[in-house]
């Protein structure tokens, strides 16, 4: 069987049509999505529905859970200027999504554990078990992975949040990072997500790592018009595949 997990899309229409074209190519039987939908991206109103067409697992992120519920978590803004340029795009993201949409955004679950295979459990987060705000780099020590498999017999823990793709293998287990589908960090512009392929019971399983090339230019072009208060430096985070400042 093979899966698709991406993450991270955050508005990037463009992108995220260019994965999941890609993700039709490479003939997956199933795709998760782990969380961040909307915000920074042009078109959150065409991500959300998307995704929502594609009648799976979907997470929800710390990004999701700000525009969804119209709040802003305990320690997320880092100053009171980060407060107010947060409150202020979510106020634009919420004004292009629908009541329902935005309940949408607010329900959905936070985790998701399922046996892909015999003897293969994978769990599924945006951030970590515990937290939508947690992060967890791949040159942490080793406990900080151990926390991802705290209460599960998971062989595979997967998340985003982070947007750096990478892949870490600790005795038996696996943790990966999808990277993100619509704002990278890890200065490559192109799109990233994960595809995983089980081998069979106890067989164990492969993880690939896929970037994706799209019209970039094309998700430039979308904020024209569009009244987004911050479209200059996701512009030039786009193009550098940065995060935005």
């Amino acid at each position: 069987m093979k899966l698709a997990l991406i993450a991270d899309i955050h508005g990037n229409y463009h992108a995220l049509q260019a994965v999941l074209e890609d993700i039709r190519r490479q003939e997956a039987d199933r795709i998760y999505v782990l969380g961040d939908l909307v915000f920074k991206g042009p078109l959150p109103e065409r991500c959300v529905r998307a995704v929502r067409e594609l009648d799976t697992v979907v997470l929800q992120g710390n990004i999701d859970e700000l525009v969804g519920k119209d709040l802003i978590q305990p320690g997320f803004a880092k100053s009171p200027e980060h407060e107010a340029a947060l409150r202020k795009e979510m106020e634009w993201t919420r004004s292009r999504l629908t009541e329902e949409e935005l309940g949408y955004l607010a329900g959905l679950p936070l985790m998701h554990e399922e046996m892909l295979a015999p003897g293969f459990m994978a769990r599924f987060v945006h951030a970590t078990p515990q937290n939508v705000l947690d992060i967890v780099l791949p040159t942490d020590e080793e406990a900080g992975f151990d926390r991802m498999f705290e209460g599960t017999d998971a062989k595979l823990v997967a998340y985003g949040h982070i947007h750096q793709p990478y892949v870490r293998y600790l005795n038996g287990r696996a943790v990966l990072n999808t990277g993100s589908v619509g704002l990278p960090f890890d200065g490559n512009p192109n799109a990233s997500y994960a595809l995983i392929e089980t081998e069979g019971e106890d067989a164990g399983f492969t993880v690939a790592l896929r970037r994706v090339p799209y019209d970039l230019e094309a998700a430039v072009r979308a904020f024209e018009g569009s009244g987004h208060p911050f479209a200059d430096s996701v512009i030039t985070a786009l193009r550098a595949g940065r995060r935005p400042v």
